[in-house]
């Protein structure tokens, strides 16, 4: 009888926390059909206001993430916002943005994506040109703070040899070109995954590049290009860690670069960046490492202001993975509930609306009413964004 007591008591206990938890969700928390909403105008604009940066923590490959920063770089325009950094290194950024001074950008990025496919990371699709193309009528710049992807070595060798002046160092990039644009399409036509040129761009060849200019443009090109085989050689020897740690030291670094010089025109730049959910993420990340996200928020601490990062995700629908290994095996169905607390994917099913945002940062002061899991993500991210049928990307 005193068992049934106890055990009737736990089990009226754990009711009460669970009702408890299941309203302070419904109460921070709102659907929408169209994410450009007043609803969630009016709920985003002040959390912008108040921020240095913004971070857009994205699923890849998905049409609503696109459409969620351009509306989050919109609402930022009036206060001071004239930046989106992405996740690619420096030179694809530049070559981004230089599709968008032509009169036709999609058909000058097809072109470049015909001649060197797979070279700029997420962005050989219509919709985010949409995207880029709203960040350049603005006035607008980009950054790239990532590594060169393991498949650039054959463009950024164009690169610089179609602005070099310096014969010496064309004439020894040249061959190293044609021999990088053989290796992508040894491994495509074999799949063979390790016969891109990164696996053969050795430190002699490497320290005979950086010998033979002292421009410092030339240099930090090729010197991304070194740092990018080793944060890649990390991840093929099964040292994580390392991979994820140099990668996210290499981003802090070169943020860093373009923030400095735009200090220079402007005592306090703000920025909205589009990266992976892992880099936006503030606290420890799911590699366990401390990432870009962590320095921006107390930079931006520093200078008196707030960070602001969101989580935009798909629960249901198709997402675009690239795979050019497996052209067939690009789509790729969606579901997030082995990542998701359960108590969010409960909660989007009590509406048919295609968006469900929760106001995460104001779940902290009842943090101990909370799941596990719920805390977890309540610290990392201020908002989040979950999308029922989520579009995939529409690839060139």
């Amino acid at each position: 009888m005193k068992q049934a007591v106890i055990l009737s008591i736990i089990w009226t206990f754990f009711l009460s926390v669970n009702g408890q938890e299941n309203e302070l969700l419904e109460t921070n928390s709102f659907f929408i059909q169209d994410i450009s909403n007043s609803k969630f105008v009016d709920f985003i604009k002040p959390k912008i206001q108040e921020s240095q940066f913004v971070f857009l923590g994205e699923q890849h490959g998905i049409i609503e993430v696109g459409e969620v920063t351009t509306l989050l770089y919109d609402i930022a325009q009036p206060f001071g916002f004239r930046t989106l950094c992405i996740e690619t290194d420096a030179v694809a950024a530049k070559t981004l943005s230089s599709f968008l001074d032509v009169a036709s950008p999609i058909n000058k990025a097809k072109e470049f994506e015909k001649k060197y496919p797979f070279t700029i990371p997420f962005y050989n699709n219509y919709e985010d040109f949409e995207m880029f193309k709203n960040v350049s009528k603005l006035e607008g710049s980009l950054w790239g703070i990532d590594q060169s992807l393991m498949t650039q070595f054959r463009y950024n060798f164009d690169y610089i040899i179609n602005r070099t002046s310096n014969k010496k160092l064309k004439d020894t990039l040249i061959p190293l070109r044609e021999k990088a644009i053989t290796s992508y399409k040894k491994a495509i036509e074999e799949k063979d995954f390790m016969a891109p040129f990164i696996f053969q761009y050795s430190e002699s060849i490497h320290q005979g590049l950086m010998s033979l200019t002292n421009d410092s443009v030339e240099k930090e090109i090729i010197e991304q290009l070194w740092k990018t085989k080793e944060i890649y050689e990390y991840n093929f020897n099964g040292k994580y860690y390392l991979n994820n740690q140099i990668r996210g030291s290499l981003m802090k670094s070169n943020f860093m670069n373009y923030y400095r010089k735009a200090s220079l025109l402007d005592s306090l730049p703000k920025v909205v960046f589009k990266l992976g959910a892992n880099h936006a993420a503030r606290g420890l990340t799911r590699t366990n490492i401390y990432d870009i996200s962590n320095l921006c928020s107390e930079l931006a601490i520093m200078n008196g202001m707030e960070s602001l990062h969101i989580l935009a995700m798909g629960i249901s629908g198709v997402q675009r993975l690239a795979n050019p290994f497996e052209p067939s095996k690009t789509l790729h169905t969606i579901n997030e509930n082995k990542y998701l607390p359960e108590e969010f994917m409960a909660l989007t099913g009590k509406s048919d609306e295609k968006y469900l945002v929760i106001d995460t940062k104001a779940l902290r002061p009842y943090v101990n009413k909370l799941s596990r899991k719920i805390k977890q993500y309540i610290f990392k991210f201020d908002v989040i964004i979950l999308i029922k049928d989520a579009k995939p990307l529409t690839s060139f």
